[in-house]
């Protein structure tokens, strides 16, 4: 099945009617069924949407990601613990030993750092990333997530490019297309019966979310390369370039089967094979890559 990715443009009456979403505007009154969503996108902020229809829809475990005036995610609302092993699952998540974690953060960097190799790879020819990839330890004690990062964008972008520059168009896509997939992710945590407040290398307790925010990060890549091909500095970001961002949850990567997938499914196995590995039935999690 083919799920659906709904934007709410215009101003509109969202709500429940026989497990579909009822969507009323001056353009539109018509009905989509839960069983064909997979996320909607609230970009008016005139609009209405009832409780009973978030409820229903963080039942079926569909995303809602509301957008603010300046086009920026703001908010997600989905569904709490539905696992029946919950409590089991967090216990084991809370208990794991430092020494794994930090070999499962080692993990997740080698693969952020290989996906931003491939980019390089791609766009230039440039391979310098590739020979960090020995140099990452367990726990990455030695930074090299920040020496390839520091390398990565101003060889992407370009020399005055600066990721804290909020005026730059490339950093408002960045930042979009980033809170999509962490939605997502956040989605598939809640799903799997984990505690998505603790984190394998991200701590903070200001953060509901340290473990999506371990996650994203070999799916960063993805994002970069798209702003890369699409974005300017200077030319605000269309509809269609959110669309897009969006609909970067179904670009194909290489599963750890060496076989096609969508993004979605491989942020599914990422946080399936966590499951697992917090229960101590594997010892590493399923990651992903760019190419073959």
């Amino acid at each position: 099945m083919s799920f659906k990715q709904i934007f709410i443009k215009n101003r509109s009456y969202l709500s429940y009617k026989n497990n579909s979403m009822s969507v009323k505007n001056e353009f539109t009154d018509t009905l989509v069924s839960l069983d064909d969503i997979d996320i909607v996108i609230v970009e008016n902020q005139q609009t209405t949407i009832t409780s009973a229809l978030l409820s229903n829809m963080a039942k079926a475990n569909i995303s809602v990601v509301f957008i603010d005036n300046k086009h920026n995610p703001s908010a997600i609302s989905m569904g709490l613990y539905k696992n029946s092993r919950t409590s089991k699952i967090q216990k084991s998540q809370i208990y794991i030993k430092k020494p794994r974690l930090n070999r499962l953060w080692q993990s997740i960097i080698y693969s952020k750092i290989l996906n931003q190799a491939d980019v390089l790879n791609t766009v230039k020819n440039d391979t310098y990333l590739y020979s960090l990839l020995k140099r990452i330890t367990s726990g990455d004690k030695k930074n090299i997530e920040a020496v390839g990062a520091s390398y990565y964008f101003k060889e992407l972008f370009g020399e005055n490019f600066y990721r804290n520059h909020t005026v730059d168009n490339r950093n408002i896509a960045l930042n979009y297309g980033y809170s999509i997939i962490r939605s997502s992710i956040a989605r598939y945590i809640i799903a799997y019966g984990l505690n998505p407040s603790f984190g394998i290398w991200h701590s903070s307790e200001l953060n509901a979310f340290n473990l999506a925010d371990d996650f994203i990060e070999p799916f960063r890549p993805i994002v970069d390369f798209y702003v890369l091909n699409n974005i300017s500095k200077n030319n605000p970001i269309s509809s269609q370039n959110r669309q897009e961002l969006v609909g970067l949850l179904y670009y194909k990567v290489i599963n750890a089967q060496n076989q096609q997938t969508s993004v979605n499914e491989a942020i599914k196995n990422i946080v399936a094979s966590y499951q697992s590995f917090c229960l101590y039935k594997r010892d590493d999690i399923e990651l992903f890559m760019l190419t073959k």
